[in-house]
Parts: structure tokens; sequence; C-alpha cells
């Protein structure tokens, strides 16, 4: 199959499959041809598609061949989908979370249930096309076609307060989906001003001559949708009540994979479209990185609820990306490519282990412990993915953690020996000490959960099954894969690390009013995008 036709099967495959399940949802649950069989089936096709893709991408003639079709052609509009060092790893990580997470429920409440499953297989469209999408209409297209599907996982299959949570979910997003949409609104005018021609394609738009009004708007939209999705504070306030509330699997997918839709739309949008602005921006946004590393970290601490401590981990990890990104090293933007798909499967893999335990013993979950005993399988794997989210040497986690802290450090040395201020040093070395703060609450997190005697319900649970550990398996892989070889991984995102560091230099030079503006950058990212 040509790489184009794998693109597109890629986002459509999972909408055929979605009304494959509709089309079966009379079969019995047990049968071959089962809703839940179908819906299996459909995303390891996906991922095997998927994995072809990764192993096929060469970064030294990156995007070959592009599945590209117009669809609007007189607005500009074109079913463009690619893959670039920005969107390869979050391929990767959507295409093997969706089976993990079925296998891992196959025999949950909600998993023979078709429209749970269409709902599923609904979203991992959605993010494919978001992901793989090199026109930015489709892309907020598709950005905006997640919501629906996950609004109503939340609604129709979450826990008491699921009302709360996905009207909570729904409207944070939505408020920042319509700033991306003025955005995308104000590039699209400004490409017909400048060429005649409505355009947005990202190509097209990168090699515009934007004025630093623009920019600034561009900027604030794309980052303020951006900090919803991630999140960010102070934009984080659904995130506890929506993780917490959500179906286990739903909220796997929420932290794995969705949360990392802001750190893409940073790295694809705001950082490459308005280089001027972010890198007058960058001291603001690194110190908004390490206060979302420190208060996410200082709230995990503080709590008692297994999956509310997770959740406010997940707001501190997702700070370390920020940091990478506008630390404008190479090393970073390695490490915060590479944070995205550490923490996905790291997180997403104590979600589901958390949402086992919940099925086991109900509402009194909360007062497990003792599970080493009890369950060692469980607790085996459970301490894997801690060990993970606490960079442990050898795991992707380590990996990513040292090279976003490496290029802040370099960084910030760099900037207090040129006179230009010791606050970027100053929030590198406080990132370091969130590092220690996280092994703090995962380790608490970890003595109470499997070594800890809480009254729970423990002593009768039920270890992982084998349809429980399989698919634990692959993510645990990638993770140790990560961990021990890196280059297999970093090789592949080289020119998208190179574009985005080569911005602190091309913007560098002051305008007449004071003001950075940028040096031939249109020129030089619309090359290095297009090599």
């Amino acid at each position: 199959m040509s790489e184009p036709a794998a693109l597109l099967l890629l986002v459509v495959l999972p909408l055929l499959g979605a009304g494959l399940v509709a089309a079966l949802s009379g079969a019995d649950s047990g049968e071959s041809g089962s809703p839940r069989a179908a819906a299996m089936a459909t995303m390891l096709t996906a991922l095997v598609l998927a994995l072809a893709v990764f192993a096929g991408y060469d970064a030294a003639n990156p995007r070959p061949a592009d599945f590209d079709l117009p669809w609007m052609p007189s607005l500009g509009v074109h079913l463009h989908f690619g893959v670039d060092g920005f969107n390869l790893y979050l391929v990767l990580l959507t295409a093997v979370l969706f089976p993990v997470v079925l296998g891992v429920s196959w025999t949950g409440a909600h998993s023979a249930r078709p429209l749970y499953l269409a709902l599923l297989l609904a979203t991992e469209s959605s993010l494919l096309g978001t992901f793989l999408s090199q026109n930015l209409l489709l892309l907020f297209v598709f950005w905006e076609a997640v919501l629906i599907p996950a609004g109503v996982l939340i609604l129709v299959y979450g826990g008491e307060r699921r009302r709360d949570a996905a009207l909570a979910f729904f409207l944070y997003t939505l408020a920042g989906s319509v700033l991306l949409l003025a955005a995308v609104i104000a590039l699209g005018v400004e490409c017909l001003r400048q060429t005649g021609a409505w355009s947005f394609e990202l190509d097209a738009i990168r090699r515009l001559d934007l004025d630093w009004d623009t920019q600034l708007f561009v900027f604030v939209a794309v980052m303020l949708a951006c900090a919803v999705k991630s999140p960010l504070i102070p934009l984080h306030s659904w995130l506890p009540l929506s993780y917490r509330e959500a179906p286990p699997a739903v909220t796997a997918l929420m932290a794995g994979v969705m949360s990392k839709m802001g750190a893409f739309g940073i790295l694809k949008l705001a950082l490459p479209l308005a280089p001027a602005v972010a890198v007058a921006a960058a001291p603001g946004m690194v110190a908004l990185a390490v206060a979302s590393v420190l208060y996410g970290a200082v709230l995990a601490l503080r709590q008692q609820d297994y999956k509310t401590l997770v959740a406010y981990s997940s707001l501190s990890h997702m700070g370390y990306i920020v940091l990478g990104a506008f630390s404008f090293q190479p090393a970073a933007i390695h490490g915060a490519l590479l944070q995205m798909l550490s923490h996905g499967m790291a997180i997403a893999g104590l979600f589901l282990l958390l949402g086992a335990i919940e099925e086991r013993c109900g509402p009194a979950y909360r007062q497990a412990g003792s599970l080493a005993t009890s369950a060692p399988r469980l607790a085996v794997v459970m301490m894997l993915f801690v060990l993970t989210t606490m960079a442990l040497p050898l795991t992707s986690g380590f990996t990513s953690e040292f090279l976003i802290l490496l290029g802040a450090v370099t960084h910030g040395i760099a900037a207090w020996r040129a006179d230009a201020g010791s606050l970027p040093l100053i929030a590198a070395l406080a990132a370091l000490s969130g590092m220690i703060l996280g092994a703090g609450y995962m380790l608490r997190f970890a003595r109470a959960l499997l070594f800890g005697s809480r009254g729970g319900p423990a002593a009768s649970i039920v270890d992982l099954r084998r349809h429980e550990v399989l698919p634990l398996a692959v993510p645990l892989a990638v993770i140790l894969w990560i961990g021990v070889a890196p280059s297999s991984f970093i090789g592949k995102a080289q020119n998208a690390a190179s574009e985005l560091a080569q911005l602190e230099r091309t913007a560098a030079r002051p305008a007449p009013d004071g003001r950075p503006v940028i040096a031939d950058t249109a020129a030089d990212t619309g090359s290095a995008h297009g090599r």
C-alpha cells in the first residue's frame, strides 16, 4: 500500500469501523462477529498502518508522499494529510493506546455496548485527523470533532457527577476552540491579502510575512486554546473532575492522548506561525511552565484520592513539555516531543490499572492497599509505570525529562552569560526540584496502594488477568525501548527540533520600535518544512 493511501486510511478506517460496529449492534457480544471484536480488529489494523508509517518515515527525506486532495479549492481547503517530526510520535501513541485501552477493559461494563465502541472509534479518527492534518482549517475541523465523542462518552458512561464533568470539559474546550478559530480566520485573511488567494495550507501560511500585531494575536489565541487542552494553570480546573468522573478507559485516553493536542498545537502552530512573539514571550512561558510543574506536584502531594493524585501529576508533567518547547534548544525540543509519547504511555497505564482496581472493588477502591501481596502482577506492572513517571534511568521518562532539563539549563546559562537575565536559569533550576516532588508523590502513591494497609478490600482482589496483562505490555515495551535506545526515536524528529531551535536566532533582530521581528524566518522555516 502506498503511503498516501495509508495516511488516508488511518483517518478513515476508524470511522468505517464505527459504521461496522453499528451494523453489528444486534450481534451477541460472545460471537466472533460482535461489535467489540469488530472494534478491536479496526484498532489493530490502524496500529499496523501506524507502525508501517513510523518505520517508513525518513528524517532525511521528510514527507515524501502526502495525501493531498482539493476539498474546497476556492477557499484553499484541502484534505491534506502528512507525516512530519511534529506528529510522528503522536500518531504512534494514538494507534497504540486505543487497542490497549479496549483490551484492558475487554470485560468491562461498557466494552460490549455498540454506542461506546463507536464513540471510541470516532474519537480515534478525530485524533489521528488532528495530528496528520497539514491544512489549518482541516486541522481545526478535527480538533473540534474530538470534543463531541469524548464529551458524550463522559456524559453517558461517567460517574455520579458525569454531567458536571462533561459540561466543564465541553465549555472549557469550546471556549479555547473559539479562539483557535479566530486565529485560523485571521491567517486565512492575511494569506488572501498577501497572495491574492485563499489558502489554509500550513506550508503557505508559514511563508507569509506576518507583522508583530498579527503574530501577537495568533500566538495568544493558539496558546490559550492549547493551554486548555494540555492543560496549564490557570486553565486546568476542568481536569480533576473530568478525569475522576470519566470511565477509566476514557480517562486513560484523555490523559494519554487528548491532553497532547495542546502540546502538539504549541509546537506545530504557536511557535512556527508566530516566531517573533514566541521568542519575546519565552521567559514568561517558561515561568508559567515551571509554575505548572510545581503547582501540580504540590497538589498531587496533598491528594488522598488515587485518581485525583494521578490527574494532578499529569498537570505537572505537561509543564515540562512547555518548558522544553520554549527553551529553543534542540535537546529540550527533542525531550518535549519524547515526553508527549512517554507521558502518554505511562499515564494511560496508571489510569487503566486504577480502573481495573475500581472495577474489582467498587467505590471502596479508594481504601485499597497491600496490593503487592494480594495482586503481585498488578503491583509489578503498576510499579513499572510509577517508575517511568519518576524518570527512572533506562525508562522513557528519564530520557525525555533529562533532555528537557539539559536544554533548559543550557539555555538559562547562555542567557545569564549574555546578560539577558537570570530568570531562565532560575526557572530551569526550579524545574529540577519538580523531579524531587514528583518522586515524593509517586512513591507515596505506590506505598499506600501497593504496600500500605488502609482497611480496604485488597485481601480478596483478583490479580490482573491475561487479557489485561498482554495489552499493558505494549506501552511498557515502548517505554523501555525509548529508555534503552532513544536514538531510534530521536533521529526521526531531527528536522522538527532543528526548525524550532533556529527560531530564537532568526527572530532576535529588533525592529525600529524595539520589538523583535523575523529575519528571513518565513523563507527558512518554509524551506525546512518542505525539505
